[in-house]
């Protein structure tokens, strides 16, 4: 489904279910379709007007998430206005390139204005953007980006949904290694869903499924591309296998420090009651407080 379709279903009262991590980060196939959707959203100027200073001071924004957005908890809705905020201020930077000329008069360049936007709204973010403070401001934010020395480089797709991918591949070769040899059912395949018609995932652009998983004692694809493919999913198990290991000696660390807790209070109750015999009413009740602290 595109991003047009699920807009569209939406304003016919079709809704689309989110599943979430124990963050409480969108994963899945809706996970995709969601960023889209919030794309599309933060960047309507008939929505979010483009002439204001930053998205902390656009109005409206609580009226849009609630119209498109079914979260009783309110738990998701910081993160998902962000999202839209970071649209609305990409795509109105991209406008400006795109439909303001300095070589231009004022006139010509209203005339030129991008189509949804009043003429009042695309005058003032011209004077905005030209105003020396904020060309000063974007200077200083270019050269910002150039010290980043990494980047995301997973395309749309979220960390969270490459880390669950990462765990689903770990599970299935775990209950069947076969699924580690490149095939048209690999982990890959199970893990991920079909590939697009014409292309085997892993293998980038050329080899295509009927060279490469038809019958044959001669292999049509270069052994090398094979052999690379083998090395990434290897690579992804180990990432999941690593993961799993630090979480699992966090669970170690808090569970013997809880036993030491509990230790250190039966020591303390102990040494209370040899020299008071039955500890006094505001000692009894802290020693309480610990113990139901322990148990948490």
């Amino acid at each position: 489904m595109s991003v047009r379709e699920a807009m569209e279903r939406s304003l016919n009262g079709s809704k689309i279910i989110l599943r979430f991590n124990e963050e409480l980060q969108v994963v899945g196939d809706g996970a995709g379709l969601l960023s889209g959707i919030l794309g599309a959203l933060g960047s309507d100027y008939s929505k979010f007007p483009i002439c204001e200073k930053s998205w902390a001071k656009v109005r409206g924004k609580d009226r849009v998430y609630d119209d498109c957005i079914k979260d009783r908890s309110g738990l998701i809705k910081k993160s998902f206005l962000k999202q839209m905020g970071k649209s609305w201020k990409n795509t109105r930077g991209r406008l400006f390139d795109s439909h303001y000329k300095p070589t231009r008069t004022l006139e010509q360049n209203l005339e030129q204005r991008p189509k949804g936007i009043p003429r009042e709204h695309w005058k003032w973010f011209i004077e905005y953007r030209n105003d020396p403070a904020t060309k000063a401001k974007c200077k200083q934010n270019a050269l910002n980006r150039k010290k980043q020395l990494y980047t995301h480089t997973g395309g749309s797709k979220s960390l969270a949904r490459a880390r669950e991918e990462k765990e689903k591949i770990y599970e299935i070769e775990q209950l069947d290694e076969s699924t580690r040899i490149l095939s048209e059912n690999d982990s890959l395949a199970q893990a991920l869903g079909k590939e697009h018609p014409g292309r085997v995932r892993g293998m980038g652009h050329g080899p295509t499924p009927s060279q490469l998983f038809r019958p044959s004692l001669q292999p049509l694809v270069d052994r090398a591309q094979v052999e690379e493919t083998q090395r990434m999913l290897c690579e992804l198990q180990a990432e999941v296998t690593t993961e799993k290991l630090k979480r699992k000696a966090m669970e170690d660390e808090l569970a013997a420090e809880k036993n030491k807790r509990q230790e250190i209070e039966s020591v303390l109750s102990y040494l209370v009651k040899q020299q008071c015999g039955e500890p006094p009413p505001d000692i009894a009740a802290r020693i309480n407080s610990l113990d139901r602290h322990g148990g948490t």
